[in-house]
């Protein structure tokens, strides 16, 4: 054996085999690590950063303030307050401390105690326990958890809606979620106007998952929205809704009223309401009493929850906007306007009623007069309202010619107000218009259109022809109070000129003043406007709509009112005597108020009022004097020649030809008189009867020989002081649409 064969050590082939196994594994391995290691940092880079930031920080958001919305008059109907999110940080707090703190706030949140304890166990360092807790409730946790030494309790600052004025104005400005976006009205509308853009604290973390120092922490401040100064008149608005109201409880009106203000010339829009409706402060709370009552009679728990959304969206519904309807004989004033603007028809046009028409051997249609008008002219059928003269006027018009008018009206196409949810028409084309068709469509059945498309084309027929875009927001603010935007007159086209513009106004001042209409007359105004009754699309017989439209000042047109009635059980079912006195209201309180003055006629003036004089410590003789330079006569109690007390007091307005009661005896006893029942009477049979008792009256709504009083504003039965003035109100039965 060799020297070298000698030292040579011999490795077993099994043993280099594990190594090479071996090797190998760990070679593969680490390629493996490698990798992993590049797919991680570079294909899942993003989303292992992102988690390894949510680990290292702290994204606390900051709302911004939504935007006010004020009325034109600067008056706030929304605004935005701090509020706070009341949350538990449980792994910051002591075990001993649980029960003090589940108690406590329990007590001031009104939370359930137990829900506190079990997010007090939870393994993190942020829990809500509530969100839109009002400063003050805010306030008292603060002074409690330093009255007991807790912590573990924090406050992230957020905003509320509030709606200081409840369900004013309510579907016109509709109302935000609990995430302060916008979900119905100008809320939604101007969402992105008014929301502004959220801020965000950065904070960085330690490993324990605690807050570090400031220095760690980034702060971006929250942008406010911007706000709204509406054409929306807080004044108006009130007098309309105060209509509504007293209207849908006197008629019984089922489904629900809606009325429109609007300036005739640029489109404003003054006042807008829906009766019933709710309040944005709490707008998944319903307020009709027969919706309650009809909910709380459903067992079914899904039946039960689609009801209360149904009535919910119910509510929230703006009916101004969103319903369509067939307007009646409202809409003969655009009839008559495209029959005298084509020439199709003249002043000095006849017409014959014999109290129904028949338009097809198969089709004959009735007049609201059953007994007929006889020979009438233009004019006479627009004041009778003549359902047979206007099936006339509408054949000579022709279907091509009526349905270009329709849609110069803007009639087939949304009015593009600033709300959300306004509903398109349902019309005949002039493909459609067969002589049946346009026959219903001339006095204003068959087609059907939303109350802003009707005030929006009636406000043409009297302002000069224009088509104007209604609009209810006027200018857009930033919270400096700076202008963005502005929102003006927006023409459309001109439907009709101003020629036949003149003759309208005057034909509808006629309506009111000696006609159908006279139940919306107010004295010292000129008022023109029209009245219909329509049957509902698709309703049971005899379910109806009123509704009444006017406008004011007849020779300088200012502002236009629509109200209607939807399904009203009262004593009539016409627009002119439900709708037109609460038009007449309406009006009687708009138009002094935007500086419409009166100007009383002869026959006006025999109901105007004076003010009682002071005559108290007066002779009898002095006093006499006073009163009859007033137009005021007296009835004397007692014995003695000096007025020792009077009644009605010193500044008391009274219509002239009242009684003041004066009392000469020291230490008198007041004459107490009962109210009688006036309900039928005329005017002039409800003074005499009152005056027989020492009383006054002041006469309301229409002055026609033929009305006679629906209400009183004193209950008969009631014990008043003689000299009393009882307020009653009187309706021309009689009227048709």
């Amino acid at each position: 054996m060799s020297k070298h064969s000698a030292n040579r050590i011999s490795v077993p082939v099994g043993m280099k085999r594990r190594s090479v196994v071996v090797v190998s594994a760990m070679a593969l391995m680490f390629v493996a690590l490698v990798g992993v290691l590049g797919y991680i940092s570079l294909i899942k880079h993003d989303e292992y950063s992102s988690i390894a930031t949510s680990q290292q920080l702290r994204d606390t958001p900051i709302a911004a303030n939504r935007g006010t919305i004020y009325d034109t008059n600067m008056n706030v109907l929304a605004e935005s307050a701090t509020v706070w999110t009341v949350a538990l940080s449980p792994m910051s707090i002591d075990e001993e401390d649980i029960d003090t703190i589940a108690g406590g706030l329990s007590r001031i949140l009104g939370v359930d105690r137990q829900t506190v304890v079990d997010k007090c166990g939870e393994s993190t360092y942020y829990s809500i326990v509530q969100r839109k807790v009002d400063q003050p409730v805010a306030d008292e946790i603060r002074a409690w958890m330093d009255e007991e030494d807790i912590g573990g309790i924090t406050f992230t600052e957020d905003t509320k809606r509030y709606y200081p004025y409840g369900n004013f104005c309510a579907q016109v400005l509709g109302f935000v979620g609990t995430d302060n976006y916008g979900l119905s009205g100008l809320e939604a509308y101007y969402d992105s106007v008014l929301a502004g853009t959220a801020g965000r604290v950065i904070s960085a973390k330690n490993a324990v998952g605690s807050d570090m120092y400031y220095e760690y922490e980034t702060v971006y401040d929250a942008e406010d929205g911007n706000s709204l100064v509406l054409t929306i008149d807080e004044v108006i608005q009130h007098y309309l809704e105060s209509a509504l109201e007293t209207a849908v409880e006197e008629h019984n009106v089922e489904n629900r009223a809606a009325g429109i203000v609007m300036n005739v010339n640029t489109g404003e829009i003054y006042a807008m309401a829906t009766k019933g409706d709710f309040d944005p402060n709490e707008p998944l709370t319903i307020y009709d009493d027969d919706i309650l009552t009809s909910l709380a009679s459903i067992t079914d728990e899904d039946a039960y929850y689609d009801a209360l959304s149904a009535a919910q969206q119910l509510q929230w519904n703006n009916k101004a906007v969103s319903e369509i309807y067939e307007p009646g004989s409202v809409f003969k004033s655009l009839t008559a306007s495209m029959a005298l603007e084509s020439g199709a028809c003249s002043l000095e046009d006849t017409y014959y009623c014999s109290g129904s028409y028949q338009v097809i051997p198969s089709v004959t249609m009735n007049c609201a007069n059953r007994n007929g008008h006889g020979l009438e002219d233009f004019a006479q059928a627009l004041v009778n309202s003549c359902n047979p003269a206007f099936i006339q006027i509408g054949q000579s018009i022709g279907s091509e010619t009526f349905f270009n008018f329709f849609k110069a009206f803007g009639l087939t196409e949304k009015t593009g107000i600033d709300l959300p949810g306004e509903s398109g028409s349902s019309y005949y084309t002039a493909d459609g218009l067969g002589v049946v068709e346009l026959a219903s469509c001339s006095y204003g059945q068959s087609n059907a259109i939303t109350p802003i498309q009707m005030i929006t084309a009636f406000s043409a027929v009297v302002n000069g022809g224009y088509l104007v875009q209604p609009h209810v927001v006027k200018e857009i603010i930033d919270p400096d109070g700076n202008i963005v935007e502005s929102f003006g007159t927006e023409v459309v086209r001109q439907v009709i000129s101003e020629e036949t513009s003149d003759t309208m106004r005057l034909l509808l001042e006629r309506v009111v003043s000696e006609a159908n209409g006279r139940n919306a007359y107010v004295a010292g105004y000129r008022i023109g406007g029209k009245s219909g009754t329509s049957q509902k699309l698709g309703g049971e017989e005899g379910v109806y709509i009123a509704s009444f439209c006017a406008f004011a000042p007849v020779d300088d047109p200012e502002v236009a009112v629509l109200i209607l009635l939807d399904e009203a059980n009262s004593y009539s079912i016409y627009g002119s005597t439900l709708v037109g006195p609460i038009v007449a209201s309406v009006m009687s309180e708009i138009l002094p108020y935007i500086g419409v003055e009166a100007s009383y006629t002869d026959e006006d003036q025999q109901v105007s009022e004076v003010a009682v004089p002071y005559v108290t410590e007066a002779s009898l003789t002095q006093a006499y004097s006073q009163l009859q330079m007033r137009g005021l006569t007296y009835e004397v109690m007692g014995d003695g020649t000096t007025v020792t007390g009077q009644f009605p007091g010193a500044g008391t307005a009274l219509p002239e030809g009242s009684k003041v009661v004066l009392y000469t005896d020291e230490g008198y006893e007041p004459w107490m008189v009962e109210v009688p029942d006036l309900s039928g009477r005329t005017a002039d049979s409800a003074k005499a009867l009152l005056s027989a008792r020492g009383l006054n009256i002041r006469v309301e709504g229409s002055v026609s020989g033929r009305a006679t009083a629906v209400s009183q504003n004193i209950d008969s039965g009631v014990s008043v002081e003689a000299g009393s003035i009882i307020t009653v109100t009187f309706v021309d039965n009689t009227l048709s649409d």
